[in-house]
Protein backbone atom coordinates (compact mmCIF):
# COMPACT_ATOMS: atom_id res chain seq x y z
CA UNK A 1 0.00 0.00 0.00
CA UNK A 2 1.03 3.60 0.19
CA UNK A 3 0.55 6.51 2.54
CA UNK A 4 -0.40 10.13 1.98
CA UNK A 5 2.11 12.65 3.27
CA UNK A 6 0.92 16.24 2.91
CA UNK A 7 -0.39 16.54 -0.63
CA UNK A 8 1.89 13.84 -1.98
CA UNK A 9 1.33 10.09 -2.06
CA UNK A 10 4.33 8.12 -0.84
CA UNK A 11 4.77 4.38 -0.98
CA UNK A 12 4.51 2.44 2.28
CA UNK A 13 6.41 -0.87 2.44
CA UNK A 14 4.32 -3.78 3.73
CA UNK A 15 5.60 -5.75 6.71
CA UNK A 16 3.48 -8.86 6.23
CA UNK A 17 4.30 -12.12 4.48
CA UNK A 18 2.46 -11.79 1.21
CA UNK A 19 2.69 -12.51 -2.47
CA UNK A 20 3.73 -9.80 -4.90
CA UNK A 21 1.06 -9.56 -7.59
CA UNK A 22 0.24 -6.58 -9.70
CA UNK A 23 -3.45 -6.30 -10.62
CA UNK A 24 -3.10 -5.26 -14.19
CA UNK A 25 -5.22 -2.63 -15.70
CA UNK A 26 -3.29 -2.38 -18.90
CA UNK A 27 -0.89 -4.67 -20.73
CA UNK A 28 0.52 -3.55 -24.07
CA UNK A 29 3.10 -4.80 -26.56
CA UNK A 30 4.46 -2.59 -29.33
CA UNK A 31 5.08 -4.22 -32.67
CA UNK A 32 8.02 -1.97 -33.47
CA UNK A 33 10.10 0.80 -32.00
CA UNK A 34 9.56 4.12 -33.73
CA UNK A 35 10.31 7.70 -32.76
CA UNK A 36 7.31 10.02 -32.96
CA UNK A 37 7.68 13.76 -32.37
CA UNK A 38 6.11 15.33 -29.32
CA UNK A 39 3.45 17.95 -30.11
CA UNK A 40 4.42 21.58 -30.55
CA UNK A 41 3.79 23.88 -27.60
CA UNK A 42 0.72 26.09 -27.44
CA UNK A 43 1.73 28.79 -24.91
CA UNK A 44 -1.74 30.35 -25.01
CA UNK A 45 -3.15 27.22 -23.40
CA UNK A 46 -0.33 26.76 -20.91
CA UNK A 47 0.38 23.23 -22.03
CA UNK A 48 2.37 21.30 -24.60
CA UNK A 49 0.60 20.73 -27.88
CA UNK A 50 -2.70 22.28 -26.77
CA UNK A 51 -3.77 19.02 -25.12
CA UNK A 52 -4.28 20.26 -21.56
CA UNK A 53 -1.48 17.91 -20.46
CA UNK A 54 1.49 19.94 -19.17
CA UNK A 55 3.84 16.94 -18.74
CA UNK A 56 4.32 14.68 -21.77
CA UNK A 57 6.88 11.90 -22.19
CA UNK A 58 7.98 9.77 -25.13
CA UNK A 59 9.79 6.65 -23.86
CA UNK A 60 11.66 3.91 -25.68
CA UNK A 61 12.76 0.75 -23.88
CA UNK A 62 15.69 -1.30 -25.09
CA UNK A 63 17.02 1.44 -27.38
CA UNK A 64 19.90 1.53 -28.04
CA UNK A 65 20.74 -0.98 -25.30
CA UNK A 66 18.61 -3.61 -23.56
CA UNK A 67 17.62 -2.44 -20.11
CA UNK A 68 17.89 1.28 -20.91
CA UNK A 69 15.12 3.85 -21.27
CA UNK A 70 15.50 6.69 -23.74
CA UNK A 71 13.23 9.53 -22.62
CA UNK A 72 12.22 12.75 -24.34
CA UNK A 73 9.75 15.04 -22.57
CA UNK A 74 7.92 18.32 -23.12
CA UNK A 75 6.67 20.53 -20.29
CA UNK A 76 4.48 23.60 -20.08
CA UNK A 77 6.05 26.63 -18.41
CA UNK A 78 6.86 25.96 -14.78
CA UNK A 79 7.11 27.95 -11.56
CA UNK A 80 10.72 26.83 -11.05
CA UNK A 81 13.63 25.86 -13.26
CA UNK A 82 14.58 22.94 -11.00
CA UNK A 83 13.96 19.41 -12.33
CA UNK A 84 14.29 16.35 -10.14
CA UNK A 85 13.88 12.59 -9.88
CA UNK A 86 13.67 10.21 -6.91
CA UNK A 87 16.88 10.55 -4.93
CA UNK A 88 17.82 6.87 -5.31
CA UNK A 89 17.50 7.18 -9.09
CA UNK A 90 19.93 10.06 -9.65
CA UNK A 91 23.01 7.86 -10.35
CA UNK A 92 21.19 6.12 -13.21
CA UNK A 93 20.30 9.25 -15.20
CA UNK A 94 22.62 9.98 -18.11
CA UNK A 95 23.31 13.57 -19.11
CA UNK A 96 20.09 15.56 -18.97
CA UNK A 97 19.82 17.76 -22.07
CA UNK A 98 17.38 20.56 -22.81
CA UNK A 99 16.40 22.07 -26.12
CA UNK A 100 17.95 25.46 -26.82
CA UNK A 101 18.65 27.63 -29.81
CA UNK A 102 21.03 25.74 -32.02
CA UNK A 103 20.43 22.29 -30.52
CA UNK A 104 20.57 20.49 -27.20
CA UNK A 105 22.49 21.71 -24.16
CA UNK A 106 23.56 19.90 -21.01
CA UNK A 107 21.58 20.91 -17.91
CA UNK A 108 23.78 21.76 -14.90
CA UNK A 109 23.00 19.87 -11.71
CA UNK A 110 23.28 20.97 -8.08
CA UNK A 111 22.00 19.68 -4.74
CA UNK A 112 18.42 20.66 -5.66
CA UNK A 113 18.37 18.96 -9.06
CA UNK A 114 18.94 19.90 -12.69
CA UNK A 115 18.60 23.53 -13.78
CA UNK A 116 16.45 23.76 -16.92
CA UNK A 117 15.09 27.09 -18.24
CA UNK A 118 11.37 26.32 -18.29
CA UNK A 119 9.58 29.21 -16.58
CA UNK A 120 9.08 31.45 -19.59
CA UNK A 121 7.73 29.29 -22.39
CA UNK A 122 8.03 25.67 -21.32
CA UNK A 123 10.85 23.35 -22.28
CA UNK A 124 11.93 20.02 -23.71
CA UNK A 125 14.40 17.61 -22.17
CA UNK A 126 15.93 14.29 -23.06
CA UNK A 127 18.03 11.77 -21.17
CA UNK A 128 18.83 8.09 -20.88
CA UNK A 129 17.93 6.07 -17.78
CA UNK A 130 19.77 2.83 -16.92
CA UNK A 131 16.68 1.00 -15.69
CA UNK A 132 18.15 -2.50 -15.51
CA UNK A 133 21.22 -1.22 -13.69
CA UNK A 134 18.95 0.62 -11.24
CA UNK A 135 16.94 -2.55 -10.59
CA UNK A 136 20.08 -4.61 -9.98
CA UNK A 137 21.52 -2.09 -7.54
CA UNK A 138 18.41 -0.78 -5.78
CA UNK A 139 16.55 -4.13 -5.65
CA UNK A 140 13.53 -2.70 -3.81
CA UNK A 141 9.86 -3.02 -4.71
CA UNK A 142 9.16 0.67 -4.18
CA UNK A 143 11.94 1.74 -6.59
CA UNK A 144 13.02 -1.02 -8.99
CA UNK A 145 13.50 -4.77 -8.98
CA UNK A 146 14.51 -7.28 -11.64
CA UNK A 147 13.40 -10.86 -12.23
CA UNK A 148 15.44 -12.35 -15.03
CA UNK A 149 15.02 -9.94 -17.95
CA UNK A 150 11.84 -8.41 -16.49
CA UNK A 151 12.08 -5.12 -14.56
CA UNK A 152 9.38 -3.64 -12.33
CA UNK A 153 9.53 0.05 -11.38
CA UNK A 154 6.89 2.78 -10.93
CA UNK A 155 7.26 5.95 -13.02
CA UNK A 156 8.70 8.17 -10.22
CA UNK A 157 11.80 5.97 -10.39
CA UNK A 158 12.55 6.78 -14.05
CA UNK A 159 10.80 10.01 -15.00
CA UNK A 160 12.46 13.39 -14.40
CA UNK A 161 9.91 16.10 -13.60
CA UNK A 162 9.65 19.78 -12.67
CA UNK A 163 8.07 21.27 -9.58
CA UNK A 164 4.46 20.38 -8.92
CA UNK A 165 1.89 21.64 -11.42
CA UNK A 166 -1.82 21.14 -11.84
CA UNK A 167 -3.15 19.11 -14.73
CA UNK A 168 -2.16 15.68 -15.98
CA UNK A 169 0.93 13.78 -17.02
CA UNK A 170 0.99 11.54 -20.06
CA UNK A 171 3.54 9.08 -21.35
CA UNK A 172 3.86 6.85 -24.40
CA UNK A 173 6.04 3.75 -24.16
CA UNK A 174 7.52 1.89 -27.13
CA UNK A 175 9.45 -1.32 -26.60
CA UNK A 176 11.65 -3.53 -28.72
CA UNK A 177 10.13 -7.05 -29.10
CA UNK A 178 10.12 -9.55 -27.50
CA UNK A 179 9.81 -7.12 -24.59
CA UNK A 180 6.42 -5.83 -23.50
CA UNK A 181 5.20 -3.01 -21.28
CA UNK A 182 2.36 -2.91 -18.75
CA UNK A 183 1.28 -0.51 -16.03
CA UNK A 184 -1.60 -0.08 -13.64
CA UNK A 185 -1.95 3.51 -14.85
CA UNK A 186 -4.94 3.90 -17.11
CA UNK A 187 -4.71 4.28 -20.85
CA UNK A 188 -5.04 7.80 -22.22
CA UNK A 189 -8.73 8.70 -22.61
CA UNK A 190 -8.22 9.68 -26.27
CA UNK A 191 -7.29 6.06 -27.08
CA UNK A 192 -3.78 6.86 -28.32
CA UNK A 193 -1.74 3.70 -28.78
CA UNK A 194 0.69 2.69 -26.01
CA UNK A 195 -0.18 5.88 -24.10
CA UNK A 196 -1.10 6.30 -20.41
CA UNK A 197 -2.32 9.29 -18.44
CA UNK A 198 -3.12 10.35 -14.87
CA UNK A 199 -3.38 13.50 -12.71
CA UNK A 200 -0.06 15.10 -11.75
CA UNK A 201 -1.04 14.98 -8.08
CA UNK A 202 -1.05 11.17 -8.45
CA UNK A 203 2.50 11.07 -9.82
CA UNK A 204 4.49 10.45 -6.63
CA UNK A 205 2.36 7.42 -5.74
CA UNK A 206 1.91 6.29 -9.34
CA UNK A 207 1.16 2.64 -9.97
CA UNK A 208 3.65 -0.08 -10.87
CA UNK A 209 5.04 -0.51 -14.37
CA UNK A 210 6.77 -3.58 -15.82
CA UNK A 211 9.18 -3.89 -18.78
CA UNK A 212 10.59 -6.96 -20.50
CA UNK A 213 9.63 -10.34 -21.95
CA UNK A 214 6.94 -11.20 -19.40
CA UNK A 215 4.00 -13.50 -20.11
CA UNK A 216 0.69 -11.71 -20.53
CA UNK A 217 -2.64 -13.24 -19.45
CA UNK A 218 -6.04 -11.83 -18.67
CA UNK A 219 -9.16 -12.85 -16.78
CA UNK A 220 -12.62 -11.27 -16.69
CA UNK A 221 -15.34 -11.37 -14.06
CA UNK A 222 -18.46 -9.55 -15.18
CA UNK A 223 -17.40 -6.03 -16.13
CA UNK A 224 -14.08 -6.35 -14.28
CA UNK A 225 -10.84 -7.15 -16.08
CA UNK A 226 -7.59 -8.26 -14.44
CA UNK A 227 -4.49 -8.20 -16.63
CA UNK A 228 -1.67 -10.40 -15.37
CA UNK A 229 2.02 -9.93 -16.11
CA UNK A 230 4.12 -12.98 -15.22
CA UNK A 231 7.90 -12.88 -14.94
CA UNK A 232 8.78 -16.54 -15.63
CA UNK A 233 12.40 -16.48 -14.39
CA UNK A 234 12.82 -19.01 -11.51
CA UNK A 235 9.04 -19.18 -11.06
CA UNK A 236 7.82 -22.70 -10.27
CA UNK A 237 4.24 -21.80 -11.18
CA UNK A 238 3.04 -22.02 -14.78
CA UNK A 239 1.10 -19.15 -16.31
CA UNK A 240 -2.07 -21.24 -15.94
CA UNK A 241 -1.27 -21.66 -12.24
CA UNK A 242 -0.90 -17.91 -11.80
CA UNK A 243 -4.20 -17.26 -13.58
CA UNK A 244 -5.91 -19.84 -11.34
CA UNK A 245 -4.33 -18.25 -8.26
CA UNK A 246 -5.55 -14.81 -9.27
CA UNK A 247 -8.97 -16.08 -10.27
CA UNK A 248 -9.55 -17.82 -6.94
CA UNK A 249 -8.78 -14.60 -5.07
CA UNK A 250 -11.02 -12.54 -7.35
CA UNK A 251 -13.84 -15.09 -6.95
CA UNK A 252 -13.56 -15.01 -3.15
CA UNK A 253 -13.79 -11.22 -3.13
CA UNK A 254 -16.65 -11.27 -5.66
CA UNK A 255 -18.54 -13.67 -3.38
CA UNK A 256 -18.04 -11.39 -0.39
CA UNK A 257 -19.01 -8.10 -2.07
CA UNK A 258 -21.41 -9.50 -4.65
CA UNK A 259 -19.03 -8.56 -7.48
CA UNK A 260 -15.44 -7.52 -8.13
CA UNK A 261 -16.13 -3.84 -8.62
CA UNK A 262 -12.79 -2.50 -9.89
CA UNK A 263 -12.99 -2.20 -13.70
CA UNK A 264 -9.26 -2.70 -14.44
CA UNK A 265 -6.46 -4.09 -12.29
CA UNK A 266 -2.87 -5.08 -13.05
CA UNK A 267 -1.27 -8.05 -11.32
CA UNK A 268 2.49 -8.64 -11.62
CA UNK A 269 3.83 -11.96 -10.37
CA UNK A 270 7.50 -12.85 -10.05
CA UNK A 271 9.59 -15.37 -8.14
CA UNK A 272 10.33 -14.11 -4.64
CA UNK A 273 13.43 -14.91 -2.66
CA UNK A 274 14.08 -18.46 -1.51
CA UNK A 275 13.20 -19.11 2.15
CA UNK A 276 10.99 -16.02 2.20
CA UNK A 277 7.18 -16.26 2.29
CA UNK A 278 5.08 -14.78 -0.46
CA UNK A 279 5.00 -11.00 -0.20
CA UNK A 280 2.79 -8.37 -1.77
CA UNK A 281 2.39 -4.64 -2.22
CA UNK A 282 -0.36 -2.53 -3.75
CA UNK A 283 -0.18 0.88 -5.42
CA UNK A 284 -3.27 2.70 -6.60
CA UNK A 285 -2.60 6.14 -7.99
CA UNK A 286 -3.47 6.44 -11.66
CA UNK A 287 -4.94 2.93 -11.53
CA UNK A 288 -4.49 -0.10 -9.25
CA UNK A 289 -1.64 -2.58 -9.44
CA UNK A 290 -0.49 -5.37 -7.14
CA UNK A 291 3.04 -6.79 -7.13
CA UNK A 292 3.49 -10.30 -5.74
CA UNK A 293 6.71 -12.16 -5.12
CA UNK A 294 5.75 -15.83 -4.92
CA UNK A 295 7.42 -17.81 -2.15
CA UNK A 296 10.49 -19.72 -3.25
CA UNK A 297 9.51 -22.96 -4.98
CA UNK A 298 5.79 -22.23 -4.66
CA UNK A 299 3.83 -24.74 -6.79
CA UNK A 300 0.16 -25.06 -7.75
CA UNK A 301 -0.65 -27.21 -4.72
CA UNK A 302 0.33 -24.34 -2.42
CA UNK A 303 -2.06 -21.85 -4.01
CA UNK A 304 -4.98 -23.07 -1.89
CA UNK A 305 -3.11 -22.15 1.28
CA UNK A 306 -2.06 -18.70 0.08
CA UNK A 307 -3.81 -15.69 1.60
CA UNK A 308 -1.64 -12.87 0.23
CA UNK A 309 -3.25 -12.58 -3.20
CA UNK A 310 -6.69 -12.17 -1.62
CA UNK A 311 -5.33 -9.71 0.97
CA UNK A 312 -3.77 -7.46 -1.68
CA UNK A 313 -6.76 -7.56 -4.01
CA UNK A 314 -9.00 -6.56 -1.11
CA UNK A 315 -6.89 -3.41 -0.79
CA UNK A 316 -7.63 -2.68 -4.44
CA UNK A 317 -11.40 -2.78 -3.89
CA UNK A 318 -11.67 -0.24 -1.04
CA UNK A 319 -10.77 3.46 -0.76
CA UNK A 320 -7.45 4.32 0.87
CA UNK A 321 -7.10 6.02 4.23
CA UNK A 322 -4.30 8.25 5.52
CA UNK A 323 -1.34 6.74 7.34
CA UNK A 324 -2.71 7.28 10.84
CA UNK A 325 -5.68 5.15 9.81
CA UNK A 326 -3.59 2.45 8.11
CA UNK A 327 -4.60 0.04 10.89
CA UNK A 328 -8.19 0.10 9.61
CA UNK A 329 -7.26 -0.55 5.98
CA UNK A 330 -4.91 -3.36 6.95
CA UNK A 331 -7.37 -4.65 9.54
CA UNK A 332 -10.17 -4.93 7.00
CA UNK A 333 -7.95 -6.80 4.53
CA UNK A 334 -6.63 -9.07 7.30
CA UNK A 335 -10.10 -9.92 8.67
CA UNK A 336 -12.12 -10.11 5.46
CA UNK A 337 -9.51 -12.19 3.60
CA UNK A 338 -10.10 -15.42 5.62
CA UNK A 339 -13.85 -14.72 5.77
CA UNK A 340 -14.01 -14.52 1.97
CA UNK A 341 -11.82 -17.61 1.55
CA UNK A 342 -13.95 -19.59 4.01
CA UNK A 343 -17.12 -18.69 2.14
CA UNK A 344 -15.84 -20.27 -1.07
CA UNK A 345 -14.57 -23.35 0.79
CA UNK A 346 -10.88 -22.52 0.50
CA UNK A 347 -10.50 -22.87 4.28
CA UNK A 348 -12.77 -24.51 6.86
CA UNK A 349 -14.67 -22.72 9.62
CA UNK A 350 -12.50 -24.58 12.11
CA UNK A 351 -9.32 -23.20 10.57
CA UNK A 352 -10.80 -19.72 10.35
CA UNK A 353 -11.60 -19.59 14.07
CA UNK A 354 -8.42 -21.41 15.09
CA UNK A 355 -6.33 -18.79 13.29
CA UNK A 356 -8.27 -15.95 14.94
CA UNK A 357 -7.93 -17.44 18.42
CA UNK A 358 -4.23 -18.00 17.79
CA UNK A 359 -3.50 -14.61 16.22
CA UNK A 360 -5.80 -12.05 17.84
CA UNK A 361 -3.75 -11.72 21.05
CA UNK A 362 -1.06 -10.06 18.88
CA UNK A 363 -3.51 -7.21 18.31
CA UNK A 364 -4.08 -6.44 21.98
CA UNK A 365 -2.48 -3.30 23.48
CA UNK A 366 0.84 -3.63 25.27
CA UNK A 367 2.02 -1.38 28.13
CA UNK A 368 2.37 2.19 26.87
CA UNK A 369 -0.13 1.70 24.05
CA UNK A 370 -1.85 4.92 22.94
CA UNK A 371 -4.59 3.45 20.79
CA UNK A 372 -4.73 2.22 17.21
CA UNK A 373 -4.20 5.70 15.72
CA UNK A 374 -0.99 6.34 17.65
CA UNK A 375 0.60 2.92 18.06
CA UNK A 376 2.10 1.90 14.73
CA UNK A 377 3.49 -1.53 15.57
CA UNK A 378 3.06 -4.51 13.27
CA UNK A 379 0.78 -6.30 15.74
CA UNK A 380 -1.49 -3.33 16.38
CA UNK A 381 -1.67 -2.37 12.70
CA UNK A 382 -2.57 -5.78 11.30
CA UNK A 383 -3.98 -7.85 14.16
CA UNK A 384 -5.26 -4.83 16.07
CA UNK A 385 -7.09 -3.65 12.97
CA UNK A 386 -8.46 -7.16 12.41
CA UNK A 387 -9.64 -7.28 16.04
CA UNK A 388 -11.49 -3.99 15.52
CA UNK A 389 -13.25 -5.55 12.50
CA UNK A 390 -14.17 -8.72 14.41
CA UNK A 391 -15.61 -6.69 17.29
CA UNK A 392 -17.55 -4.55 14.81
CA UNK A 393 -18.89 -7.56 12.91
CA UNK A 394 -20.07 -9.30 16.08
CA UNK A 395 -21.60 -6.13 17.56
CA UNK A 396 -23.52 -5.30 14.35
CA UNK A 397 -24.86 -8.85 14.15
CA UNK A 398 -25.85 -8.78 17.83
CA UNK A 399 -27.60 -5.39 17.62
CA UNK A 400 -29.51 -6.29 14.44
CA UNK A 401 -30.28 -9.93 15.29
CA UNK A 402 -28.00 -10.97 12.40
CA UNK A 403 -29.94 -8.87 9.88
CA UNK A 404 -26.83 -6.73 9.22
CA UNK A 405 -23.09 -7.25 9.51
CA UNK A 406 -19.72 -5.82 8.56
CA UNK A 407 -20.46 -7.25 5.09
CA UNK A 408 -23.19 -4.65 4.61
CA UNK A 409 -20.95 -1.82 5.83
CA UNK A 410 -18.16 -2.64 3.39
CA UNK A 411 -20.50 -3.42 0.50
CA UNK A 412 -22.00 0.05 0.89
CA UNK A 413 -18.53 1.57 0.58
CA UNK A 414 -17.75 -0.49 -2.52
CA UNK A 415 -21.12 0.52 -4.00
CA UNK A 416 -19.98 4.17 -4.04
CA UNK A 417 -17.52 3.24 -6.81
CA UNK A 418 -14.49 4.27 -4.74
CA UNK A 419 -11.43 2.02 -4.78
CA UNK A 420 -7.76 2.17 -3.77
CA UNK A 421 -7.18 5.17 -6.03
CA UNK A 422 -9.53 7.28 -3.91
CA UNK A 423 -8.42 8.62 -0.52
CA UNK A 424 -11.26 8.97 2.00
CA UNK A 425 -11.52 10.88 5.23
CA UNK A 426 -12.06 8.53 8.19
CA UNK A 427 -15.35 10.18 9.21
CA UNK A 428 -16.80 9.71 5.72
CA UNK A 429 -15.68 6.07 5.76
CA UNK A 430 -17.38 5.44 9.12
CA UNK A 431 -20.52 7.39 8.12
CA UNK A 432 -21.11 5.34 4.96
CA UNK A 433 -20.41 2.09 6.82
CA UNK A 434 -22.69 2.80 9.79
CA UNK A 435 -25.51 4.15 7.62
CA UNK A 436 -25.59 0.81 5.81
CA UNK A 437 -26.12 -1.14 9.04
CA UNK A 438 -28.45 1.30 10.79
CA UNK A 439 -26.15 1.31 13.82
CA UNK A 440 -23.37 3.42 15.31
CA UNK A 441 -21.11 0.45 15.95
CA UNK A 442 -18.10 1.61 13.91
CA UNK A 443 -18.21 5.17 15.25
CA UNK A 444 -18.53 3.89 18.83
CA UNK A 445 -15.65 1.43 18.46
CA UNK A 446 -13.53 4.11 16.81
CA UNK A 447 -14.04 6.47 19.75
CA UNK A 448 -13.21 3.66 22.15
CA UNK A 449 -10.11 2.21 20.48
CA UNK A 450 -8.56 4.79 18.17
CA UNK A 451 -6.98 7.13 20.75
CA UNK A 452 -6.77 4.86 23.81
CA UNK A 453 -5.95 1.18 24.31
CA UNK A 454 -9.48 0.23 25.37
CA UNK A 455 -10.42 -3.02 27.06
CA UNK A 456 -10.98 -6.21 25.07
CA UNK A 457 -11.57 -9.49 26.93
CA UNK A 458 -10.78 -12.07 24.26
CA UNK A 459 -11.54 -15.20 26.38
CA UNK A 460 -14.98 -13.77 27.17
CA UNK A 461 -15.57 -13.02 23.48
CA UNK A 462 -14.65 -16.57 22.45
CA UNK A 463 -16.99 -17.98 25.13
CA UNK A 464 -19.90 -15.84 23.95
CA UNK A 465 -19.26 -16.94 20.35
CA UNK A 466 -18.97 -20.59 21.38
CA UNK A 467 -15.37 -21.04 20.25
CA UNK A 468 -13.17 -23.29 22.36
CA UNK A 469 -9.72 -24.80 21.87
CA UNK A 470 -9.15 -28.30 23.23
CA UNK A 471 -5.96 -30.23 22.54
CA UNK A 472 -5.03 -27.78 19.82
CA UNK A 473 -8.35 -28.32 18.04
CA UNK A 474 -11.34 -26.01 17.72
CA UNK A 475 -14.69 -27.02 19.17
CA UNK A 476 -17.94 -25.11 18.73
CA UNK A 477 -20.65 -24.60 21.37
CA UNK A 478 -23.91 -23.99 19.56
CA UNK A 479 -25.63 -23.13 22.86
CA UNK A 480 -23.43 -20.05 23.31
CA UNK A 481 -25.34 -16.72 23.24
CA UNK A 482 -23.61 -15.49 20.06
CA UNK A 483 -23.30 -18.84 18.28
CA UNK A 484 -25.68 -17.52 15.60
CA UNK A 485 -23.21 -14.75 14.79
CA UNK A 486 -20.25 -17.13 14.72
CA UNK A 487 -21.97 -19.44 12.26
CA UNK A 488 -22.99 -16.58 10.00
CA UNK A 489 -19.49 -15.12 9.65
CA UNK A 490 -18.18 -17.93 7.45
CA UNK A 491 -21.46 -19.07 5.92
CA UNK A 492 -22.06 -18.21 2.23
CA UNK A 493 -24.67 -15.48 1.80
CA UNK A 494 -27.28 -17.67 0.13
CA UNK A 495 -27.20 -20.15 3.02
CA UNK A 496 -27.77 -17.63 5.81
CA UNK A 497 -31.47 -18.31 6.09
CA UNK A 498 -30.80 -21.57 7.94
CA UNK A 499 -28.75 -20.47 10.96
Amino acid sequence: MYERRGDTLQRLRRAVPSSFLVLAALVGCAARVSRAPLPEADPARGDEGGTGVPWQYEIHYGVPRDGDLEVEAAFAKTSSDVFRIDEDSVPFVGSLLYAAAGGWQSAPRNERGWEVPCRQAGCRVRYRFALREAADQLDAVDTAIASGDVVVAPPPTWLVRPSFQTGRFRFRVRVRPPSRFATGIRRSPDGAADTYEAPIDAFEGASFAVFGPFLSRMLERGSARVDIAIAPYALALTDDDVVAWTGTAVDAISKYFGRFAVPHTLVIVHAGQQRVPTRGETLGDGGPAVLLGAAGGMVRGAIRDDWVMTHELLHVTLPSLSREHAWLGEGIASYVEPVARARIGQITSEKFWHDLVDGMPQGLPMPGDQGLERTHTWGRTYWGGALFCLLADVAIREQTANARSLDDALRAIVATGADVENVWDIEHFLDVADDATGTRVLHDLYRELASSPGQTDLPALWNRLGVRVKGGRIEFDDAAPLAFARRAVTLPAQAKGSL
